[in-house]
């Protein structure tokens, strides 16, 4: 799920956050980032569904990471946490508290849960699609469709003052 990813987590980031100077760009890469990280996985090891990409331990490891290369109140230090913020909203809406032993993988032991299947595992589930997913991937259209509409991104201006600096300018 792409857009249920981007569109929800630029949602839940301007309501809780109201930060319009945030580069979105690293935020969509941080949403985007746990199911790369089943995708990457999953060339090694086919069928194990979602990893530890999935965990609160994934997001803590990024923060600290963050946190530790970065200089403070420095531009790539706020670039790196909205990274951070964008893995944990995937998290959020992935309603990842469903499966606590995945979420809070290794605190509960360090065997991932069986039969837990991730968005990018198994032709199968790329060839029978799943009605919720499909609703929730036009949630996300629509909301991606309406904010682009908003902050006017039809003008070539605007649309390059996203791409260049992340921001949308509402």
């Amino acid at each position: 799920m792409i857009f249920w990813h981007l569109g929800g987590a630029v949602f839940l980031f301007r309501l809780a956050f109201k930060d319009s100077d945030a580069d979105l760009r690293f935020l969509a890469i941080g949403a985007l980032l746990p199911d790369a990280i089943e995708l990457v996985a999953g060339w090694w090891d086919p069928g194990d569904g979602r990893l530890i990409g999935h965990s609160v331990a994934f997001c803590l490891g990024l923060l600290v990471a963050a946190l530790v290369l970065t200089r403070r109140h420095s531009r790539g230090r706020k670039r790196a946490v909205v990274v951070v913020a964008g893995a944990i909203m995937h998290l959020v809406l992935d309603l990842g508290w469903i499966d606590p032993q995945l979420l809070l993988w290794p605190m509960l032991g360090y065997e991932l849960p069986a039969g837990v299947q991730s968005d990018w595992s198994g032709l199968a589930r790329l060839s029978m699609p799943d009605p919720l997913t499909i609703g929730q991937e036009i949630v996300g259209i629509a909301y991606l469709a309406w904010l682009a509409r908003r902050a006017r991104l039809a003008d070539p201006r605007r649309r390059a003052l996203l791409w260049r600096s992340g921001t949308l300018g509402v």
